[in-house]
């Protein structure tokens, strides 16, 4: 006997594939689309709030640039009060030694001629009164002057160390 003719079933899904694997096709189905869109609710507020840190860092890295600039002028600036304080310095110095030298032979010259008068002894201890006084001040002067290249030193490199941080 030959085979009956039997009524096709639907094809529900590719061949092979069980009816049980399918996608359900109630309100339950509906329900996966929420899914997607809490998760894109979930990136937006995420894109949101790396959008506004990022500008927040750009913000920052603006004021940092702003005060390593600063920091540059204000090394540039020390740099070149320093260099002025060493002329200065070497000017005076050269000045001392060119007072020194004057004030020796200016010395030596009114001894010769003081040395003849009665006055000698007095306007001796008055010459060498005021060259005294002279170096003095001419020391005192270095010594400021020496103070004041350290304190310009430190205060150059607490710049340094403050434009490396």
């Amino acid at each position: 006997m030959g085979r009956l003719k039997q009524t096709p079933q639907k094809r529900t899904g590719p061949k092979g594939v069980p009816r049980h694997q399918l996608a359900p096709r109630n309100e339950q189905a509906s329900s996966s689309r929420s899914q997607p869109q809490q998760e894109i609710e979930r990136l937006s507020a995420e894109l949101t709030e790396v959008t506004r840190e990022r500008m927040f860092n750009v913000m920052e890295i603006g004021e940092l640039k702003a005060q390593l600039t600063n920091k540059k002028q204000a090394t540039k600036n020390c740099e070149a009060m320093l260099t002025c304080m060493v002329e200065e310095r070497k000017a005076a110095i050269a000045r001392e030694e060119e007072a020194k030298s004057t004030h020796e032979h200016e010395l030596t010259c009114m001894k010769a001629k003081l040395s003849k008068s009665k006055y000698t002894k007095n306007l001796y201890k008055k010459m060498a009164a005021t060259v005294t006084a002279q170096r003095d001040v001419a020391w005192q002067r270095e010594d400021q002057l020496q103070l004041e290249k350290l304190e310009l030193a430190h205060h150059l490199d607490t710049i340094s160390d403050m434009a490396m941080q």
